[in-house]
């Protein structure tokens, strides 16, 4: 029996934490070191700037300097970007970049594939992701259209009215890369952030609260918004994203969450002008109280439906023994 015991241990993953682990613990593993998740938060947020430097800045002084028209020659005031539809190709790349350099960080400082930043079954789950698209869709449409339609100037259509060329382009731009930057958001802020704040300790309990609410003020602050109803906002965007990921045991929900909510504003926007405004200084921050509401019920609506499901949180990345992955109504991992 000894043998046997010895033959397992050997046999583990040294990369890998040993045992039954969430999602936000998964880089406290035999080999940890703490100053690797310090450099890790260091490098997120420069990565960051480097992209947004070379894609957004690039393309804004590219159009200047040759006359493309690309990006408008002026911007109203401090804390409004106009997102032509260049520009939001461009900014939606720069965040997209977060992706590969989550997944290249995450091994070249832990050892760790990249897989493993996807669930704690070391994959993506598309069934999982799919069956939440299917429910959040309608619902986010729906809001879309109506918040759009009441609220015009916070919804961003207060420039040029929309032409068909213009809802055409930022429409194609909006439905391809949209999903591609929330997911860098998500991976960059749910993701290795998450995962390296919830490293610096063991207590399962201070952990899972360091990984939630340090990636959040992080990625409230970098939004550098000046109305306090907006701050309320993207927290609870922020808030939301970070229980689906812990109770889901993965990014997915999360990804799926910021994906669906951002590109259907957007492309709802589409339809009423070439361009959005995004204000970050209105003063008409009240009117994102629906949206926050609407994310802190989806949170609690799909830790309800994974837990009815038996979505497993937590997994044992060195078992051969299968875990709940999904679908499994009669075990629940609470």
């Amino acid at each position: 029996m000894q043998r046997h015991d010895h033959t397992a241990t050997n046999s583990r993953d040294p990369v890998l934490p040993p045992g039954p682990t969430e999602y936000h613990q998964f880089l406290r593993t035999p080999g940890y070191r703490w100053w690797k998740a310090v450099l890790a938060i260091v490098l997120i947020p420069i990565a960051y700037v480097i992209s947004t430097l070379t894609l957004t800045w690039g393309l804004t002084a590219a159009s200047e300097s040759f006359d493309l028209g690309l990006v408008p020659p002026e911007t109203p005031g401090d804390g409004v970007v106009i997102m032509s539809p260049a520009r939001l190709l461009a900014s939606n790349l720069a965040i997209g970049v977060l992706i590969p350099v989550s997944l290249g960080l995450q091994r070249m400082l832990f050892g760790q594939p990249g897989r493993w930043m996807h669930s704690v079954h070391g994959r993506f789950r598309w069934k999982l992701a799919l069956a939440l698209a299917g429910v959040l869709v309608p619902v986010y449409l729906a809001y879309g259209i109506v918040w759009t339609v009441m609220n015009p100037e916070a919804a961003g259509v207060s420039g040029p009215p929309a032409t068909l060329a213009s809802t055409v382009v930022l429409f194609v731009i909006v439905l391809l890369t949209s999903p591609l930057q929330s997911a860098g958001e998500e991976y960059a802020a749910r993701g290795l952030l998450a995962r390296s704040f919830g490293s610096f300790t063991t207590q399962r309990t201070v952990s899972l609260l360091l990984a939630m609410l340090a990636p959040n003020l992080m990625f409230t602050v970098i939004h550098g918004l000046a109305d306090p109803w907006l701050v309320a906002y993207t927290f609870s965007v922020g808030l939301a994203c970070a229980v689906i990921t812990w109770r889901t045991g993965g990014i997915e929900g999360a990804v799926v969450l910021h994906a669906v909510n951002n590109t259907i504003l957007f492309l709802v926007a589409s339809f009423f002008s070439s361009e959005v405004t995004i204000d970050r200084n209105s003063g008409q921050g009240e009117v994102m109280l629906p949206g926050t509401l609407l994310m802190l019920l989806t949170a609690a609506g799909v830790w309800l439906w994974a837990r009815h499901r038996g979505i497993a949180r937590s997994a044992d990345p060195n078992s051969d023994r299968p875990t709940n992955e999904w679908a499994c109504p009669h075990v629940v991992d609470d």
